[in-house]
């Protein structure tokens, strides 16, 4: 598809030949021409900005002007492995919310983490929907709940349990069974005042795409877990949200609700506010499930 990007401009008179930019580029857009890096093939440029990060002479130019410096400069990584490695591991699903709203700076803060995070083709293909009014995720949840009511009346059927067979397939059908008592339970919850969905989160933040391009999922995916681990740091929790994810991809007043354009899926969803707890530990994991080729 077509794209609407500038190509970089190389100032012929800084580059001092080294290559970097030729070899960094995905997209086969600069070649050496002589002693000199050229751009050649500009309409392929998909933005990326690798060969102005990697020019050591700042021979590269975006829109008139040379890429933002590396605050830190040397080659050491922002993070050590020991402090990335807490970072993953204190990150958790957060399920009690303090009832303080989350302020607009916070989320735009939150929102910018996930703009770093790699699109295929450097697409950056990423909406988001946030909701922060209570009448609006009290809405949401209210449609979503409503869904659920339909499937899982449906897997207490044996004609609906057929049906989903059918179009969901059998081990989904058997996941569903096998929650319909921990559903039972959460009802009963909702019923004396409890979300057992969103939790009363303040915020609900939903990341979509478009259907058609194979890249979405992990894009919205990987886009909005750099913002769960960005409102971390924070101060914020963050719990990811599956069903809200089908509700929205399956029930099209949901869909509508939410202003979702017709070809785009919802790929991912979290609830988001600040932590009523503090978690004193650290949870354990299984080994990574590897086979060595």
């Amino acid at each position: 598809m077509k794209r609407d990007v500038n190509p970089p401009k190389v100032i012929e008179s800084q580059c001092i030949g080294c290559e970097r930019c030729v070899m960094v580029c995905p997209s086969f857009v600069l070649e050496m021409a002589g002693e000199k890096s050229k751009v050649v093939r500009g309409d392929w440029c998909i933005g990326c900005g690798h060969c102005g990060a990697i020019c050591p002479s700042e021979a590269i130019l975006y829109h008139g002007i040379l890429p933002e410096k590396n605050p830190r400069g040397g080659d050491a990584p922002a993070a050590s492995p020991e402090v990335l490695d807490l970072l993953i591991r204190e990150r958790r699903s957060v399920r009690n919310y303090t009832a303080d709203p989350v302020p607009e700076q916070i989320l735009d803060k939150i929102l910018d983490a996930g703009k770093y995070a790699p699109t295929g083709t450097n697409s950056q293909n990423v909406h988001y929907v946030v909701l922060t009014s209570p009448d609006q995720i009290k809405q949401l949840r209210k449609m979503t709940l409503r869904f659920g009511d339909q499937i899982f009346s449906r897997v207490q059927s044996w004609f609906g349990s057929l049906f989903l067979s059918l179009i969901a397939g059998k081990k989904t059908v058997e996941y569903l069974n096998d929650s319909l008592p921990k559903v039972m339970v959460a009802l009963e919850a909702m019923k004396r005042g409890e979300d057992r969905l969103f939790f009363h989160a303040p915020v609900v933040m939903i990341a979509h795409a478009e259907s058609w391009d194979t890249c979405s999922s992990f894009n919205c995916s990987v886009a909005l877990y750099n913002c769960s681990l960005m409102a971390h740091t924070l101060g914020l929790g963050c719990c990811f949200n599956g069903f809200l994810v089908s509700a929205v991809n399956h029930d099209r007043k949901i869909k509508r609700w939410l202003n979702i354009p017709a070809d785009h899926r919802c790929y991912s969803a979290m609830s988001l506010g600040y932590p009523k707890m503090k978690y004193p530990g650290l949870v354990q994991r299984h080994p990574p499930k590897v086979m060595w080729r």
